[in-house]
């Protein structure tokens, strides 16, 4: 699938950083046609992973002297998202999804984000290239009623 447009953001490896990916995320969706409801999908996304990252991407003790880097572009039908940072391997797609219909206490602490991710964006794709975890992500356009 080529990309028709794209624009990249790198984060430090900070929480901080999350407003600052916010505002890079709704300064693109009115160029990238993308619409309120899957901007928010997008922005809650991205805060999920890049949060997850933060937290859990690097031994403790490390120097939080990492980067992220997200690109977005707009492809054929949709949006494409990829997300690269060089922590610790890990391949968020090989979670195991969450039993969502237990109760709080009956089901174990985590896994309630990336089981969001997987539920929210149509394709997934995650690959340990040049010691960087790389996921790359697309969300199709939805398509209105009455419009091809």
């Amino acid at each position: 699938m080529n990309v028709v447009s794209a624009e990249s953001i790198v984060l430090s490896n900070d929480l901080k950083e999350l407003e600052r990916l916010g505002v890079f995320l709704r300064g693109l969706s009115g160029t990238m046609g993308m619409d309120d409801h899957t901007l928010y999908q997008v922005n809650l996304v991205c805060d999920e992973l890049v949060t997850n990252i933060i937290l859990y991407g690097y031994p403790p003790g490390e120097p939080r002297m990492h980067t992220i880097r997200i690109d977005l572009g707009l492809v054929s039908g949709g949006w494409e998202l990829r997300m690269t940072d060089r922590g610790v391997p890990f391949n968020p797609l090989l979670k195991s999804s969450p039993t969502v219909d237990l109760s709080l206490d009956d089901r174990g602490i985590g896994g309630l984000g990336i089981y969001f991710v997987k539920q929210v964006m149509d394709d997934i794709v995650y690959e340990r290239l040049n010691e960087e975890n790389v996921l790359m992500m697309k969300k199709w356009r939805i398509k209105e009623e009455g419009i091809s």
